[in-house]
């Protein structure tokens, strides 16, 4: 059965992750509108469809991406572009961040957790750290590290 397919382990853990997420944005944190359960979902699930269009509008401007070596850090446009490039070219028939964590700092949520990516059985995981920032049009995504994928 597929990481994430109804019924799965994976399923039950995407489920747990919205309520997780829905539950610390709904909390209060700032006049923008919280991030959904949706949005969160998007940004992993650009990879597998190589959406780079619905990944976008999920990106603040002043975004900061950090990947693992040998790729560098960037930020603004150079980072929104690498990651969008990537999304573009990653082929994995499945991709999901599964948070452990989300607290608040400040008027930020700072998120950690587990990137799964897979193709048939074989799955990869990395560690990976998301800070949203609150915008005019809701809460977008600052920072973006990740390490290496086992």
């Amino acid at each position: 059965m597929a990481v994430g397919a109804p019924g799965s382990p994976g399923a039950l853990v995407m489920r747990s992750a919205a309520v997780l997420l829905g539950g610390v944005v709904l909390s209060g944190c700032g006049e923008a509108r919280p991030h959904t359960p949706d949005e969160h979902t998007a940004l992993g699930a650009a990879f597998a469809a190589g959406d780079s269009a619905g990944l976008r509008p999920l990106l603040h401007p002043d975004f900061l991406v950090q990947p693992p070596p040998p790729d560098s850090a960037s930020r603004g446009d150079e980072a929104i572009a690498y990651l969008l490039g990537l999304a573009a070219r990653t082929r994995v028939s499945e991709s999901r961040l599964h948070p452990t964590s989300v607290t608040r700092e400040g008027p930020f949520l700072l998120e950690e957790g587990t990137w799964f990516m897979g193709e048939g059985d074989r799955v990869l995981r990395a560690r990976y750290l998301l800070r949203w920032r609150p915008a005019d049009a809701g809460w977008r995504v600052v920072l973006w590290r990740w390490t290496r994928f086992r």
